[in-house]
């Protein structure tokens, strides 16, 4: 009996040392039963965005539109981040592209929808920033695409991820604001019979992070010039101004 009983304790006690590593999280190592792996204590601490501009979603210092958004509006209506680009949010989205480690989709996912921020307009149809095939291939998936997907169910909203093609890449991860604006982003409308009419309709883009606005910028751009009335975009994160 004592033998049976030392033999159940140990399976119990190896058992509770499993369950508490695999379910531990990442940030402070405490027990944690989140399917994000991240407790509720360090989910609140982070890096979500305070005042931003309802335009081009730059942080502000009081509610409203930037006076370089009143000077010069960007082609798209509004824009709205969930985080900021910073530790860990930046940590983990370099791990998932570089790193190809597509366990961090769903958390990255499930994040974004968690710190949702309210949208200016309500869209009727969700695409998202593409990658070019070549960039696919290494990869694996379109971070953009995935998060997108994960969005529109979360909104109930029709997803149309093959709006826009984009025909040349380029990592413009170390290049600076003048640089990202000045390079063309190669995005094309993908006029196929299975893209929906845009007349009218308005359109919320997704996208991983957004840094200058350029992407949004030339594919606001091109989808109201095939007939939608409004483009918003929604990203996962934005990167800080340049100082």
């Amino acid at each position: 009996m004592n033998n049976k009983w030392s033999t159940l304790r140990r399976v119990r006690d190896n058992f509770s040392a499993f369950f508490d590593q695999s379910f531990e999280c990442e940030l402070c190592l405490e027990p944690t039963n989140s399917k994000i792996g991240v407790c509720q204590s360090c989910l609140a601490r982070l890096p979500f965005p305070e005042y931003t501009c309802s335009r081009c979603s730059e942080a502000t210092s009081t509610p409203g539109i930037c006076g370089k958004c009143q000077k010069q509006p960007p082609s798209f209506d509004y824009s709205v981040c969930s985080l900021n680009y910073e530790h860990p949010i930046q940590y983990w989205i370099q791990r998932c592209k570089d790193r190809r480690d597509h366990k961090q989709i769903a958390r990255l996912a499930n994040i974004m929808t968690m710190a949702a921020p309210m949208l200016i307009e309500e869209p009727d149809i969700v695409t998202c920033i593409p990658t070019t095939h070549q960039r696919r291939i290494i990869r694996g998936f379109n971070l953009s695409e995935e998060l997108a997907g994960h969005c529109a169910k979360y909104l109930g909203l029709p997803f149309y991820p093959q709006l826009l093609k984009k025909t040349r890449s380029a990592d413009k991860r170390r290049r600076s604001a003048r640089e990202r604006n000045e390079q063309p982003s190669g995005l094309t409308f993908r006029n196929t019979s299975s893209a929906p009419n845009l007349e009218g309709r308005r359109v919320l883009i997704i996208d991983d992070v957004m840094t200058t606005g350029s992407t949004l910028e030339e594919a606001a751009r091109i989808l109201k010039h095939h007939g939608a009335i409004s483009v918003g975009g929604w990203s996962l994160a934005r990167t800080p101004k340049p100082r």
